[in-house]
């Protein structure tokens, strides 16, 4: 839940058992999807846990209803105990999503948010939409906003696309979102894009992921490389090093670029104080192909993802406004 000179929030939660009420053409898109992914995710779990048989995964699916336009989430759990957490992120749309990662302050919940948080945002954007001052909506804020922390999650995902991050979750009540817009400027959460999550007091016996090949430290400086990125497989381990002056904290994703694409552009795309900025739709879903990556933590942190090379253009892009845009291009050489 980022401010909004690149920022934005949420909205509902739909739970898993309402798509019996979407379009049977969504029902049956989603359905094979999920069988396809299904193996993958089986296949995978079983090849992680070998080494960490503890492992706390949630998975949560993207999705989207094409006759209504709606925008959603759909989880399978609502609970977790308090330690590192694996998010297993489907993305079965056409569109660009990610999750993000709300720690709210002491008893604060989803519905909290969505009556006192979202609406000043969302009445911002479309304020912004309309070349106006979106000040007098973000003065509608309550106090207790700015004692929301942001806990990371997966990052920028394309669709048709799955990642993998862990981080580490201390216990309350978290909120699921992405606020990827539409091309009116509407926010996903307001679309229904967004999930309670509550993590326990109960301490998991999950490990802290081992064997990153590719370390990362987040600073205002860049993002702090080391190791060598070949084709093949990745672990990055990503240290949030240095606490950002505002409310965009440091983050990290990476995107796969073609042979027209700029990197400039794809970070400006980053850029959420443009009426362009993270909108993603049918003709234009993104700007390059987005494979994952961690939103911004507390300084002291770490997350982790992993990430599979193949020859060819890539970037690592942090969201950030276009004066203070923060990015990385690299090849991966072909055989």
């Amino acid at each position: 839940m980022k401010n909004d000179n690149t920022t934005a929030t949420k909205r509902r939660v739909l739970a898993a058992e309402n798509l019996e009420n979407k379009p049977s053409i969504t029902i049956g898109l989603i359905l094979t999807l999920a069988v396809m992914l299904s193996a993958f995710s089986l296949t995978s779990c079983n090849d992680s846990n070998a080494n960490n048989d503890n492992r706390v995964v949630v998975e949560v699916t993207a999705a989207h209803d094409q006759e209504t336009g709606e925008h959603y989430f759909v989880t399978d759990t609502e609970e977790v105990p308090t330690g590192w957490v694996t998010f297993r992120f489907i993305n079965a749309t056409e569109f660009t999503h990610f999750i993000f990662l709300d720690y709210l302050p002491g008893d604060k919940t989803i519905e909290d948010v969505k009556n006192e948080i979202w609406p000043a945002f969302q009445e911002a954007m479309y304020l912004i939409m309309e070349d106006k001052d979106p000040n007098a909506a973000y003065e509608k804020l309550p106090e207790w906003f700015a004692d929301i922390e942001f806990r990371g999650g997966p990052g920028f995902v394309s669709g048709g696309n799955t990642i993998e991050t862990t981080v580490f979750l201390p216990s309350g009540n978290y909120v699921m979102e992405c606020y990827v817009k539409s091309t009116d400027g509407t926010y996903h959460y307001t679309e229904g894009m967004a999930e309670a999550l509550v993590v326990t007091e109960e301490t998991s016996k999950a490990e802290e992921p081992a064997g990153a090949d590719i370390q990362m430290s987040l600073t205002s400086q860049g993002f702090g490389i080391q190791g060598e990125l070949t084709a093949g497989e990745h672990k990055v381990a990503v240290s949030f090093d240095e606490e950002s002056p505002g409310l965009l904290g440091y983050d990290v994703h990476l995107a796969r670029l073609d042979e027209e694409t700029e990197a400039k552009d794809v970070a400006l795309w980053m850029d959420f104080s443009r009426k362009s900025g993270l909108v993603s739709d049918h003709e234009n879903p993104e700007p390059a192909e987005f494979l994952g990556g961690t939103h911004d933590m507390p300084v002291g942190n770490t997350a982790y993802f992993t990430v599979d090379l193949e020859p060819g253009r890539y970037m690592w892009v942090a969201e950030q406004t276009a004066d203070a845009a923060m990015y990385e291009e690299f090849t991966i050489p072909g055989n």
